[in-house]
């Protein structure tokens, strides 16, 4: 019984996830369309497009990521550069938000860091980085 109330909570997962993606295909196929009309290679949108797609599923599977401006900035910063240190994520949120603090912004990673979603290791001459752990 256990295993069906699993195998059951896997398909609603699933059932959600192609939802979400049949929303967002009207948009990429305007995108497609748009692209080909204006004689524009769709290349210059497709990295853009994943990055939204990725920081929408992540909002979607954590809601408390959603009113948090400075936690989504921050992820939008690992999408967009996979690996890097807290001097850059600062830099990077400045970029976006006209304003960041790396007392804050270290917060906001450990926090982020408990709820799965960013992952602290060791690059270069030991120096602490921080990438997204897992893809959604």
């Amino acid at each position: 019984m256990e295993k069906m109330d699993e195998l059951s909570k896997r398909i609603e997962e699933l059932q959600k996830r192609l939802e979400k993606i049949e929303e967002i295909m009207p948009i990429a196929s305007e995108l497609m369309h748009l692209s080909e009309r204006l004689n524009i290679p769709l290349n210059l949108y497709s990295s853009q497009l994943k990055q939204m797609v990725l920081l929408n599923s992540i909002k979607d599977s954590l809601p408390e990521i959603e009113k948090d401006d400075l936690s989504k900035s921050i992820i939008q910063s690992l999408i967009e550069k996979p690996e890097l240190n807290i001097s850059q994520i600062s830099e990077k949120v400045r970029m976006l938000r006209g304003k960041s603090s790396r007392r804050i912004i270290a917060e906001r990673l450990k926090n982020l860091e408990e709820l799965g979603i960013v992952e602290m290791f060791e690059g270069q001459n030991n120096e602490k980085k921080f990438r997204l752990k897992r893809q959604f």
